[in-house]
C-alpha cells in the first residue's frame, strides 16, 4: 500500500483527529463539528477547513444527502498509519530509530496484549535477522555510522 507521504499528501495532527472520528462511521458534517467542539473544543469554521483539507488531499469524500454533506473516510485506518510509521521512520536517522521505537513504546498506552503484539513482531523481527546473518541491512560498517551493529 502506498504510504501517506508516497500519495504526495501528509495528514497535520489536527487532520488526524477528525480522520479518527470518520474512522469510527461516516457522519454528517453538524455531527463531526459537534464531536469535534466536544472532544477538541473546536468551532465549527475550525472542523470545516479541516475537512475541506481532508477532502482535497483524497482522504475523505462528501455526499449530499438531504440538503446535507457527510462525510466518510476515503483511505483505510490502516492504510495510513503504515504510511506514517514509513514516513516517521524515513524522516528518523537510522542512528536513532532504535531510541525513537523505544520512546514510542514507552509513551503509546498500550494494553498487555498489545505489548505482547510488540513483542512478538520483535521475536519475529530477530528471526529474519538470525536468518541473514544478524545484520541490520543498514549499510554500516560495524557501527561506524553509529547505529550499534
Amino acid at each position: 500500500m502506498p504510504s501517506v507521504k508516497q500519495c504526495g499528501c501528509t495528514i497535520s495532527r489536527c487532520e488526524w483527529k477528525v480522520m479518527s472520528l470518520l474512522w469510527r462511521s461516516p457522519l454528517p458534517s453538524s455531527q463531526v463539528c459537534k464531536r469535534c467542539a466536544e472532544e477538541f473544543g473546536w468551532s465549527p469554521s475550525t472542523c470545516k477547513t479541516y475537512l475541506s483539507r481532508l477532502e482535497k488531499k483524497g482522504f475523505v469524500e462528501a455526499e449530499k444527502s438531504g440538503g446535507k454533506f457527510e462525510y466518510r473516510a476515503k483511505r483505510a485506518q490502516g492504510e495510513c498509519v503504515e504510511g506514517r510509521a514509513r514516513q516517521l521512520a524515513e524522516e528518523t536517522c537510522g542512528c536513532d530509530q532504535k531510541e525513537m521505537l523505544i520512546r514510542l513504546i514507552d509513551e503509546c498506552p498500550l494494553t498487555k496484549k498489545d505489548a505482547e503484539d510488540v513483542k512478538r513482531a520483535l521475536e519475529e523481527k530477530i528471526a529474519r535477522l538470525e536468518a541473514k546473518d544478524g545484520s541490520c541491512g543498514c549499510g554500516c560498517e560495524g557501527g561506524k555510522n553509529g547505529c550499534g551493529c
